[in-house]
């Protein structure tokens, strides 16, 4: 991206993969997913989202040739590449790869851009806000000793519970988060 099209950014793991708490289903279609931001920090097309979100897509195409990874599909807030077991038809591995940048450098946490495909031919960058301290509630649970753990059986039942297959990881990690604060909180407020 940048030799081609002086385009740089950063990339972080994100959602499930970040808190070590990716799973996969068993006798199921699907294998795990990962999800990462690619953060923009120099590019020309601010106001040309398309052909930003061309040109990644061209980078994609390139990068996957000769791996196990199929053609990058161009979903509506990420791109997607994904190894499937032709045999089976299973999926065995994807990966959700979403454009963004933050409006201030200073202040992450107010939240971000992220490029959307509106399925139309159009793409714009639409503001996406973070949830709301989690970051927060996840350095308090941690202070607990089984902290980790907690979530990790929140984060299963709510997945398995999960009947709505739209629904991302990563938002099921942060009710996770969130289920497990109130729980500690209420308790808490019950002992004293």
């Amino acid at each position: 991206m940048r030799k081609k099209y002086d385009t740089t950014f950063q990339f972080k793991l994100v959602g499930s993969a970040n808190r070590h708490l990716v799973t996969k289903i068993k006798n199921g279609n699907r294998g795990y997913d990962f999800d990462y931001n690619l953060i923009l920090q120099k590019y020309d097309l601010w106001d040309n989202p398309k052909k930003l979100k061309q040109q990644f897509m061209a980078a994609f195409s390139e990068a996957v040739k000769g791996t196990p990874y199929k053609s990058p599909e161009d979903s509506t807030s990420s791109i997607t590449i994904k190894v499937v077991d032709k045999k089976e038809s299973k999926i065995i591995r994807s990966c959700d790869l979403a454009i963004i940048y933050y409006v201030d450098d200073d202040d992450t946490d107010e939240g971000y851009m992220f490029l959307k495909n509106w399925k139309n031919g159009s793409y714009s960058f639409e503001p996406r806000s973070l949830s709301q301290n989690s970051d927060y509630k996840l350095e308090e649970i941690l202070e607990y000793e089984q902290g980790w753990n907690m979530i990790r059986e929140e984060y299963l039942k709510i997945k398995n519970r999960n009947k709505y297959t739209n629904k991302k990881s990563f938002v099921l990690c942060l009710e996770s988060i969130h289920n497990v604060y109130n729980h500690l909180r209420q308790n808490e407020e019950v002992e004293q």
